[in-house]
């Protein structure tokens, strides 16, 4: 079973047409799949800091229960590490994917309620999947720099 959401990364047109605008199948490639490095690192920093959201958001924190079997220095979604290092990019031809093959992903992105199955799975979305306001200017710059390498 596999479970895809799809984002249109509005925020990153300029760059997309600089980027097809090179007229070379391989350097958008190349240009997407530094996207894809940049997308990855940000959402597994957001992971390990622990949020918040693309849009700013705060993460709900844990419930007391769930707090108490909770080992110092883990974070909100941080145990073991293996869900963050979990996430990767993805590029199949101009199709630019990152996420992760864990099949908790979507419950931990989107949350879930007390009648999904297994059950209960009530809880709270802390939302990690996406672009804020700085990856998107932190993209910007980076691909900016690559694509005036590449003209100079």
């Amino acid at each position: 079973m596999a479970v895809h959401v799809t984002t249109e990364l509005d925020g990153l047109q300029p760059i997309l047409a600089m980027l097809n605008g090179l007229g070379q199948p391989r350097r958008l490639a190349q240009g997407l799949a530094n996207i894809g490095g940049l997308i990855e690192n940000q959402t597994k920093d957001r992971i390990t800091e622990g949020g918040p959201s693309p849009d700013g958001e705060a993460w709900a924190a844990w419930s007391e229960t769930y707090a108490a079997t909770r080992k110092k220095g883990q974070t909100l979604l941080v145990a073991t590490g293996a869900y963050r290092d979990s996430y990767a990019w993805d590029l199949n031809g101009d199709a630019l994917r990152v996420g992760s093959n864990m099949v908790q992903a979507a419950i931990l992105n989107f949350g879930g309620t007390d009648d999904m199955a297994p059950g209960p799975a009530a809880i709270p979305a802390r939302q990690h999947l996406g672009l804020s306001d700085a990856n998107v200017v932190e993209i910007e710059d980076a691909m900016s720099d690559w694509i005036e390498g590449l003209t100079a």
